[in-house]
């Protein structure tokens, strides 16, 4: 079952810099000890694989900002995505102590979410 981490309505600078996440999502990722970055790999809704940087601040600042960086802007490239539009990240437990990321593009057609291939 997927656990979701998180919903975010881009902005213009998500869609042309990097993708600022919500700061809870660190409860969920663990960083190795005196790392400030992790890769993630997360599959979208067509098995295609993305690896995306997750970074925060250095030196325990008080404001990490986590962002994604890394994959993110061919992600947005290839979607097509613009600024309006959303990502949902979630994640899954795999057998042992793996972890899935899965990741959907969504645009509002109409009042409805659907997803962006």
């Amino acid at each position: 079952m997927d656990q979701h981490l998180f919903t975010k309505l881009l902005s213009p600078v998500d869609t042309t810099h990097r993708l600022s996440i919500p700061e809870a999502i660190l409860r969920d990722i663990e960083f190795p000890a005196g790392q400030h970055a992790i890769n993630i790999e997360a599959t979208d809704t067509i098995e295609q694989q993305w690896t995306f940087r997750l970074s925060i601040r250095r030196n325990d600042n008080l404001n990490p900002r986590p962002v994604f960086t890394g994959q993110w802007i061919q992600f947005v490239k290839e979607k097509g995505l613009k600024a309006g539009d959303r990502i949902v990240l979630s994640r899954q437990q795999t057998e042992g102590d793996g972890v899935q990321y899965r990741i959907r593009a969504e645009r509002n057609l109409f009042n409805i979410w659907v997803n962006v291939e």
